[in-house]
């Protein structure tokens, strides 16, 4: 049994000094791939605050409405800001899962 470990142990040796560039490559690249799905989740814990407090205030300003008809129009003012939100995160979210993918990627290097 410990035979078979030394062997083990010398066949290491020899690939750890091939291995080792490649290893630090994936090392740097998962840490910063890490890094940035940190950016990520912050952005959508953001905008997920910001959205429950343009619901609360849409709240409020559905609760002084007047007229069914003012109540209709807020809300459609409501729907189209909250689209125009939502898409705008989106474009934000997708252009920063790019960037960070390219820079978590650039780490490695690939054969040529």
């Amino acid at each position: 049994m410990s035979e078979r470990r030394s062997e083990l142990k010398a066949i290491a040796g020899t690939t750890e000094g091939k291995a080792n560039g490649a290893e630090r490559d994936l090392m740097q690249m998962t840490a910063r791939m890490m890094e940035g799905w940190t950016q990520v989740n912050s952005q959508i814990i953001s905008f997920a605050q910001s959205s429950m407090r343009h619901n609360l205030s849409a709240a409020e300003e559905l609760r002084q409405c007047q007229s069914p008809q003012d109540a209709v129009e807020l809300q459609l003012k409501l729907a189209r800001q909250a689209y125009d939100d939502y898409m705008d995160e989106a474009k934000k979210l997708s252009e920063l899962v790019v960037k960070v993918s390219g820079e978590a990627f650039g780490y490695l290097n690939m054969p040529k």
